[in-house]
């Protein structure tokens, strides 16, 4: 965006007597509103990694402008007002309508309002989503959200699918008496709308809608066998999945494996989750001079999964999106990758789950898995239809309740639904006021 020399002025008089009016212009200057087109419903995200495989999907399938927001940088604006004790996960939701944080309300709301009605000089922003219910560096739009009719959605990353994560959820939507201000929610399955639902008012504005980030893979054509040249590990390397010492030996059995049976062709590839991931796994593995491993994080689990003759991982979602691919799925299963039943996503007990995926019982079995994948045996699949009811356990499938047929259909009807609302409330209103 190009500033002109009276803009340019204006900004440096509002810098000096409302630095955060003056903060929230800047920012909305870093919109990316490279891929909206006239005539559509603009909606603001505010980027966050994972959350946006879930925007790019929505771009490519619906008729809505999908622009974007770093939250990093919405964050970083705030953190020259808001203390560091205060920037708490649900809390300070509460806590801005409390005298603890109350004084902070107003510098947000103005720092909000400068940044939606800036862009607003743009394109007309007909919502903002961001990935889940509670950020706190979110609560500063909300509140310019609130004050300018504009619907705040929710279109949430995350998945409570493990059995302890609802309660646990519960729990703390209770402790921080956290109440949702925005307009909706939109979710994966109905197991999150059951872990959200104490922070609601009316559990008719949580919608599960499915992820549209798998909307792609649901007909996905296998490959030959020819091109099935990955053997692939999915880290857990982070000690949130309770399971940092099994990792540190599923890695080293993957490397000595690899070293054994590695051929012409074949890649035997590490999957990080991200940048800092690759970088910590690195540093627990250790020195692997000469070992055939490739860490990456950049693959695409969509290109990666058809390529592969094994997948291997424990306690993720990555392990459900392999079930719409015929990827053969084993999991550590010894150890403290062998915990209660609550603990866990995928349950090494339940008949549905053994169908489809092989739990390496012992590091001795796990080894001569990976070695049989290495040379082209075929490891335990399952039907399709199996595979399906297990994604279909932890994620909605687009479709099996006669609704959309895509989760980007399903969220588009979503978002619709709430400009629409919000829109009403707004005639409502002013035709209220002509009337007095």
């Amino acid at each position: 965006m190009v500033i002109k020399f009276w803009q340019w002025a204006a900004l440096s008089v509002i810098r000096a007597f409302a630095p955060e009016r003056a903060a929230g212009i800047a920012l909305a200057r870093r919109i990316d509103w490279s891929s909206a087109k006239p005539g559509k419903l603009t909606v603001l995200c505010l980027e966050r990694s994972q959350f946006i495989k879930d925007i790019e999907e929505l771009r490519r399938l619906t008729n809505l402008n999908l622009v974007t927001l770093n939250a990093v940088r919405l964050k970083e604006q705030q953190e020259q007002w808001v203390p560091e004790a205060d920037r708490e996960q649900g809390y300070f939701s509460t806590w801005l309508k409390e005298p603890r944080a109350a004084h902070l309300r107003p510098v947000l709301e103005s720092f909000g309002m400068a940044l939606l009605t800036e862009a607003q000089r743009t394109m007309q922003v007909d919502a903002v989503a961001t990935a889940n219910i509670d950020y706190w560096q979110d609560e500063a739009v909300k509140l310019a959200c609130l004050r300018l009719g504009i619907p705040f959605l929710v279109l949430c990353r995350e998945n409570y699918t493990i059995p302890w994560t609802v309660p646990w959820m519960h729990e703390h939507l209770a402790k921080a008496r956290f109440h949702f201000d925005g307009a909706g929610l939109a979710v994966f399955s109905q197991a999150t709308k059951v872990a959200f639902s104490p922070g609601f008012a009316n559990p008719y504005d949580i919608w599960v809608t499915g992820a549209p980030r798998y909307d792609r893979w649901l007909h996905m054509s296998p490959l030959a066998e020819s091109q099935k040249t990955h053997i692939s590990l999915v880290t857990f390397n982070d000690p949130g999945y309770m399971a940092v010492n099994t990792f540190l030996e599923t890695a080293e059995i993957f490397d000595r494996v690899a070293r054994a049976e590695n051929r012409p062709g074949l890649t035997w590839l590490v999957k990080c989750k991200k940048r800092g991931d690759r970088t910590e796994v690195l540093e627990r593995v250790g020195s692997l001079d000469g070992s055939p491993l490739l860490f990456e994080y950049d693959t695409p689990l969509f290109e990666l999964y058809p390529r592969s003759r094994v997948v291997i991982g424990y306690n993720s979602l990555a392990l459900v999106e392999a079930m719409l691919t015929d990827a053969p799925v084993v999991v550590p299963c010894w150890g403290e990758a062998r915990p209660p039943r609550k603990d866990l996503l995928l349950d090494y007990n339940d008949p549905l789950t053994r169908r489809v995926v092989t739990f390496a019982d012992s590091p001795e079995t796990f080894a001569e898995l990976i070695a049989r994948a290495a040379l082209g045996d075929k490891l335990l699949v399952g039907t399709p239809e199996d595979r399906r009811a297990l994604f279909q356990t932890h994620i909605h499938l687009p479709g099996s309740d006669g609704g959309p047929a895509t989760a980007s259909a399903a969220t588009e009807k979503f978002v619709r639904h709430y400009v629409e609302r919000a829109r009403l409330a707004t005639a409502s209103r002013t035709a209220s006021s002509k009337a007095a």
